[in-house]
């Protein structure tokens, strides 16, 4: 392997790393909900840093296409195998799809908004019940989409639940449960394990619906 193909595949490993890390903020909680990792407040720390990283990735991203698409040093005729090496072609088909994924890491916290409209569509509210309580509470830490939806699943998986929607916009959620298995004080708690900090802001019973 020559130098420019080895320093063309460390530039777009490295862009690639880069957008992943300036996308944990948000591909983090998720990774966590899928592992059963209760708390993931922490992959936040990596928001003030994006613009940083981003920075990285697309400046090794330009040096990938530059190293690839520049011309050769020695003349080469359209016709000749120079000009038509299967390395060249596979570099390029390479260099396409790793930047493909670049961008999608790397715009990942915008994916993540349409991630949690798909989930709360998916999870219509339940018809009240006996018993059926609904607790409102701010979630000022949420930093992005990502966190809603981990917050949101998590909450969905706790007995006693019957719905949950989480909003990123409003920094708030709204919890339906069966308050003979849950208490508030409970629920912020669910909440808190995560790492962020639920605040209570109201609660009702609901009353059950007649045939």
């Amino acid at each position: 392997m020559d130098k420019s193909k080895a320093l063309q595949k460390a530039t777009l490993g490295g862009s690639l790393v880069a957008a992943i890390t300036a996308s944990l903020c948000c591909i983090g909680p998720l990774i966590a909900v899928a592992l059963g990792a209760g708390g993931f407040a922490a992959f936040a720390v990596f928001e003030k840093w994006r613009p940083v990283f981003l920075g990285f990735t697309f400046a090794l991203l330009a040096l990938a296409w530059y190293l690839t698409y520049r011309r050769p040093k020695t003349s080469c005729e359209d016709d000749s195998v120079c000009a038509t090496k299967p390395g060249s072609k596979r570099s390029r088909i390479v260099l396409w799809f790793a930047t493909g994924c670049i961008l999608i890491a790397a715009a990942f916290p915008t994916l993540s908004s349409t991630m949690l409209r798909a989930t709360q569509a998916d999870g219509a509210s339940s018809v009240a019940g006996a018993n059926t309580a609904v607790l409102k509470a701010k979630i000022p830490g949420m930093d992005c989409a990502a966190c809603a939806v981990g917050i949101q699943a998590v909450l969905r998986n706790q007995a006693g639940v019957r719905s949950a929607r989480v909003s990123y916009d409003t920094k708030e959620a709204v919890v339906q449960y069966d308050a003979t298995k849950l208490s508030p004080e409970k629920i912020i708690a669910v909440i808190d394990q995560t790492g962020f900090k639920a605040e209570p802001v109201s609660e009702m019973k609901l009353k059950e619906r007649g045939p």
